[in-house]
């Protein structure tokens, strides 16, 4: 019977050992992670092809390092002799190893015979064998300090700028077998760069172990690789690249580094902290921060430069760098807060925000509404409780973040439209004044978005346009008003196929535009094909910034549209409904109560609004309406609500009453037990009578023969 085969990490099949020989190298790691193996045994699992294999041959390798069960005697020709070893597995486990021996024993010739091999290993066919040369320099630079690093710094610089530029048909390289080969016209930009990315990572390592003596070779030359680095077209070199700058900060010397490196440097990794690729973004994080915390008391010398930026990454959407870069705030701002240095340095930090709101990412364009929002919320106050800060705010300032929003509002990604409408509500309340010119427009938009199809919009436009009513009450009660009560009923007019928008995924890096069903002969979409790639795969296409909107719905308002359903716009004016009542029971003057028997009288409306079961998303309308009532009731008060009672009671029992959906049913059921406690008994009784009453007297169709038994189990 033929063998079994395999193929490596280049496609090329190779022989495999038997089962019963798989089977033994098994079980040789598993020895070998029991601590009781033999040093040529460890390396023979070391070079297995199975990587769980290896690892436990390496995590037994430094146990034995630790109990001084090894002598340099029998290591060090095994992990030599992997150097050249014909299968990729055994190089990248003898490298490991090595770096392990290096560390443990001041062996000078065993480190001499490494670095003899490192430039042919540093081009190595395989990835995973050229990373491992890191772990190796690391070990040896931390052992003889820069002596490695002049050694080899003409080998290592000299392959990042020969693997700089990706060149398709070098036929020499190709016929070398030692060597990656040149990459395909067709590989994306993400790859083909040969040992570019490995060889940062080898720079990276002898950073870290020569250390604070490292500060000398951090010159001019070198800020320039690493400078063209940050601008390369592969992420992953722009990564490895604010790696290297996080680790010159670190070791470079506070003098050096205010007199000559930082000067030079941070425009760099301002621009690191903003690309569009969340790992590149994280990277420049990280670098920023050994900047400040490297320019110690000088810090407010790049403020200019940097504040804006690191102030809008602790509300991206990628979590890894909005965490970090909160932390980050945290230390370079100190317990009296950022709101300070924010407004010292204003107008640097305006323009930030408002670049970003213009930025081709939608994930851009989401954080910076939150951090114009978070200036009118936290920074400035309102005009009756103001802070310390308000003065900073001039009129062209807040034009500027005014207008904006706006823009932003008008977006054609969802998230940043739902973050700009609820900053817009907080901008009213914080500058009344200078909105009161957009007062009309953003009250078309707020309508506008209580229909959208996407729920979360809805809910927190209602909100939004509940404070803007709480601040111009007078001129906008009547027409909201009127409003309200002319969309309220809409459902009834639902056509029976109803929709619901469910292409949408939540705002985040991994938010991208959901494909359609493609076979092999549709031909590929122009518009979307051969252009610039976001973090994560979202292609900008589809998160531009606006486009002239119709009188439609969407996820993000392009090719993936859905008609505006007439029951959203019915639930949208459920929100509205409890937001409105909520700001009247806030307010609590004569007024407002008055205001609040106005919203009672349309409590029989949002009746006949559940009553609608012909249309097949009826259950969600209904669900997200009982998960208001409580909070209804609680705002208008028992006495507004309780001529009303039955009608909501008989409904709401419907909807206890059925199990097809058990979310409906819950919210149904926390509705009546929530009513049990702000009614008194006797007028619970007298509504379920009433009920009881209202149901008898309706036709009788299948779904209401269930409501007297319902509204007496209520």
């Amino acid at each position: 019977q033929p063998s079994p085969v395999r193929r490596d990490s280049l496609g090329e099949l190779r022989s495999s050992q038997p089962v019963i020989a798989m089977a033994s190298s098994d079980a040789a790691g598993a020895a070998a992670a029991a601590g009781g193996a033999s040093a040529a045994s460890i390396f023979e699992a070391l070079g297995d092809f199975k990587h769980l294999t290896r690892e436990r041959a390496l995590e037994a390798f430094r146990e034995g390092l630790r109990h001084d069960r090894f002598t340099p005697e029998e290591v060090e020709p095994l992990a030599l002799a992997t150097l050249t070893a014909a299968s990729w597995e055994a190089r990248q486990g003898g490298m490991s190893a090595a770096a392990e021996a290096v560390g443990a024993w001041d062996r000078p010739d065993f480190r001499e015979a490494l670095l003899c091999a490192v430039p042919q290993l540093l081009v190595d066919s395989e990835y995973r064998v050229r990373k491992s040369v890191a772990l190796v320099l690391r070990a040896c630079c931390e052992r003889d300090g820069l002596q490695v690093y002049d050694r080899l710094s003409d080998t290592v610089l000299g392959d990042i700028r020969a693997k700089f530029q990706r060149q398709a048909g070098d036929d020499d390289e190709e016929t070398d077998p030692g060597k990656p080969p040149a990459p395909p016209t067709f590989l994306p930009d993400t790859e083909g760069w040969r040992s570019l990315e490995t060889s940062m990572g080898a720079l990276e390592a002898m950073m870290q172990g020569c250390g604070a003596a490292f500060t000398p070779r951090i010159n001019a030359e070198m800020i320039d690789l690493l400078a063209e680095c940050s601008k390369h077209t592969n992420r992953f070199v722009r990564e490895y690249a604010f790696f290297a700058f996080k680790n010159a900060f670190e070791v470079c010397s506070q003098e050096a580094f205010l007199e000559s490196v930082a000067p030079r440097t941070v425009g760099l990794v301002a621009k690191g902290i903003a690309d569009n690729w969340s790992q590149v973004r994280y990277a420049g994080s990280v670098a920023v921060r050994a900047f400040m915390l490297k320019a110690g008391d000088q810090q407010a010398r790049f403020f200019p430069q940097l504040l804006g930026p690191m102030c809008l990454n602790r509300h991206y959407v990628a979590e890894g760098v909005r965490l970090f870069s909160q932390d980050t705030w945290k230390t370079v701002c100190g317990p009296q807060g950022g709101a300070r240095l924010i407004v010292a340095h204003f107008d640097d930090v305006i323009d930030t925000y408002i670049a970003a709101a213009e930025a081709p990412n939608h994930a851009v364009r989401e954080a910076a509404s939150h951090c114009i929002a978070e200036l009118a919320a936290k920074v400035a106050g309102t005009p009756e409780s103001p802070t310390r800060f308000r003065d900073a705010f001039t009129e062209p300032r807040i034009q500027r973040l005014l207008q904006t929003l706006v823009g932003c509002f008008q977006d054609e990604s969802w998230p940043v439209r739902d973050v700009a409408s609820v900053a817009l509500g907080s901008f009213v309340v914080a500058f009344p004044k200078p909105c009161k010119e957009f007062r009309t427009q953003l009250m078309d938009l707020w309508f506008e978005q209580l229909s959208d199809n996407i729920p979360s919009l809805r809910q927190n436009a209602a909100a939004a346009l509940a404070r803007a009513v709480g601040v111009w009450t007078a001129e906008l009660w009547d027409d909201v008003l009127e409003r309200l009560r002319i969309a309220l009923p809409a459902v009834q007019r639902q056509e029976e196929n109803s929709q619901i928008f469910t292409d949408y995924t939540p705002s985040g890096p991994f938010s991208v535009p959901k494909p359609k069903p493609m076979t092999l002969e549709d031909h590929v979409d122009p518009a979307f094909a051969n252009q610039t790639m976001y973090s994560c795969g979202s292609s900008a296409p589809k998160t531009f910034r606006r486009r002239p909107r119709q009188n439609m719905g969407g996820c993000m308002n392009c090719s993936s549209e859905q008609p505006r359903q007439l029951w959203e716009a019915s639930e949208g004016m459920i929100y509205l409904l409890a937001e409105l009542a909520a700001l009247c029971a806030w307010q609590g003057t004569p007024e407002a109560q008055a205001r609040m028997a106005h919203l009672a009288a349309l409590l029989p409306m949002t009746v006949s609004a559940m009553d609608c079961s012909h249309y097949r998303h009826h259950y969600l309308l209904k669900q997200r309406a009982c998960e208001r009532l409580p909070g209804l009731t609680q705002s208008l008060g028992s006495e507004l609500v309780l001529p009303h009672l039955p009608g909501l009671l008989r409904v709401t029992a419907l909807c206890a009453a059925q199990s097809t959906h058990l979310a409906l049913r819950e919210a149904a059921h926390e509705a009546l037990a929530a009513w049990r406690g702000q009614f008194a008994a006797g007028d619970m009784e007298a509504a379920k009578a009433a009920a009881r009453l209202e149901a008898q007297g309706q036709p009788a169709p299948a779904a209401t023969a269930a409501a007297p038994t319902a509204a007496a189990a209520a």
